[in-house]
């Protein structure tokens, strides 16, 4: 373990245990899992870039008394792997500013939407994430028979880039996020104002129309809820972020609901349909079905489980 990290592990030890937390509890506050705060503690392991980022923001002073900081890069939502490399995060930051330029956009001073980072986080309902889907469906016409293509839906404020089709990009960042990092990361959303009220998406072309379909609906409605960004910083010679949980599965959620409506998921179960049915009949993947009926709890009747009181 190199001194960095050694003495962040050892900050973190102190604040811990002077306010008296377990590891369980810390992890909670932190968003970084029981065991590799665990392991970290034991000196078996180290931090990646995401989690020290996560423990430096909970140290807040006590980290910068210790001489541990990071440097805030950027304030943007990227859909992307957890452990997204950083030079793929590099690509995308730089993307991003090329955007932006495109958009006859220059920011300075506070980064955008860094105001808005202490908020909390506010998690629907079930019943309100189908009901806020279902009301989507319905503005756009659609039927709960009808399927649609998230690629042809036009949202206010949101402009949308695909990767491989945009001219605002280097050849150079179209190589690398199309080939080297092509699985890395699938959009990535960027305020193109400081009111966040103008934004643009950049959309990974090179996935299959299935997947790109989702995604782009993901970040569509990352967008309308308000959700907070994603915050990109350097910590030592590497990239790392933050993200909300929550809002991640509320933004999923609502993607998979809008594509998929619920009544039109309980029909196709009682017409015993396969996921391979439902995914050609609204232009997803089957695996996308899957999700959304196991998270209805269909998943029992779709796969045709039987059940029975015994005799006994």
């Amino acid at each position: 373990m190199d001194s960095f990290e050694k003495r962040l592990v050892e900050a973190v030890r102190r604040k811990r245990e002077a306010e008296g937390l377990s590891i369980r509890a810390l992890s909670s506050l932190v968003g970084v899992s029981f065991s590799t705060l665990a392991r970290i503690e034991r000196g078996e392991g180290l931090p990646d870039n995401n989690s020290k980022i996560r423990l430096l923001e909970w140290l807040g002073p006590d980290g910068e008394e210790a001489g541990l900081t990071f440097d805030r890069v950027a304030f943007v939502h990227f859909r992307a792997a957890k452990n997204v490399r950083s030079p793929t995060v590099h690509a995308l930051l730089r993307s991003a500013d090329l955007i932006r330029r495109n958009s006859g956009v220059s920011f300075s001073g506070e980064s955008p939407a860094a105001s808005n980072q202490g908020n909390e986080a506010v998690t629907l309902s079930k019943e309100e994430l189908e009901e806020t889907a279902d009301r989507f469906r319905k503005d756009l016409g659609l039927s709960q028979r009808q399927p649609l293509d998230s690629l042809r839906v036009e949202v206010e404020g949101i402009l949308l880039f695909k990767l491989t089709e945009t001219k605002c990009l280097e050849r150079a960042l179209v190589k690398h996020l199309s080939i080297d990092a092509c699985d890395e990361w699938s959009a990535m959303s960027v305020p193109l104002n400081q009111a966040e009220d103008t934004w643009a998406v950049l959309l990974n072309d090179c996935h299959t129309v299935e997947r790109q379909r989702v995604t782009l609906m993901e970040e569509y409605w990352h967008i309308l809820l308000g959700h907070k960004l994603t915050k990109i910083a350097r910590v030592a010679d590497g990239y790392g972020r933050t993200y909300d949980q929550s809002e991640e599965h509320d933004a999923f959620y609502l993607a998979s609901a809008t594509l998929l409506p619920r009544s039109a998921m309980i029909e196709a179960v009682s017409d015993r349909a396969t996921s391979a049915d439902i995914a050609r009949k609204f232009a997803t993947s089957a695996e996308l079905v899957d999700y959304r009926l196991k998270r209805l709890g269909l998943w029992r009747e779709h796969v045709g489980k039987r059940i029975a009181l015994s005799s006994d």
